[in-house]
């Protein structure tokens, strides 16, 4: 076997064995793209109960989706994203969340998009071992996060709750939200000695 085709083995073998983790997004909906906003392309925009939406709720009981144009602003993902300080206002600080299924001890790696919409504004993100605040300025272009966090529960809540503004309806869009699990050390040494018994044997029948 020629070194170009053992390598697009190696390479096809790798693919394998890391795809079903690199792949396995937790979160269902993760960019809002049901339910489908009503209007025309780059004109609508929505606020819906949380029980019409897939995958999220709010302590608020009203999440607000954008389509992607809308107001000049186009989605990070797909063609749609949600503001956090949804419409109508309620007294509370705006949040959403969503509750998944994790393995207590297991590290995991959270990545969501986040864009201003009017200026300086700033939320919280929390998800099992993570706390943090997250300062919101740029009205451009989207920014993406990312960050680790360890698992205590068996579920685990990731939850985004609105800090400035805190009750105002404007500001804070989201997109794209993702948590992956972060293989063991163990696994990628396994997948490591595959690799090289791979090309041990390669080099015998060489």
């Amino acid at each position: 076997m020629s070194k170009l085709k053992r390598i697009g083995t190696a390479v096809g073998l790798a693919t394998l064995l890391f795809s079903p983790i690199a792949s396995a997004n937790l979160l269902t909906n993760g960019s809002f793209e049901q339910e489908l906003v009503l209007g025309e392309a780059g004109g609508g925009w929505g606020f819906f109960s949380p029980a019409d939406i897939d995958g999220w709720s709010s302590e608020t009981n009203n999440i607000e989706i954008w389509n992607s144009g809308f107001n000049g602003v186009d989605a990070a993902d797909g063609n749609q994203f949600a503001e956090l300080n949804a419409h109508p206002e309620t007294g509370n600080a705006f949040t959403l969340f969503q509750d998944i299924i994790t393995t207590i001890g297991d590290s995991y790696e959270l990545t969501f998009a986040y864009r201003a919409r009017s200026g300086q504004e700033s939320f919280s993100v929390g998800a099992g071992s993570l706390t943090d605040t997250v300062a919101n300025t740029n009205t451009t272009s989207w920014t993406v996060y990312s960050a680790l966090f360890t698992a205590s529960e068996a579920t685990t809540r990731l939850l985004f709750t609105s800090v400035d503004p805190e009750t105002e309806t404007l500001g804070n869009f989201l997109d794209n939200v993702s948590v992956n699990r972060v293989p063991e050390p163990g696994t990628l040494a396994l997948l490591g000695l595959g690799l090289a018994g791979l090309g041990i044997s390669r080099r015998r029948r060489g």
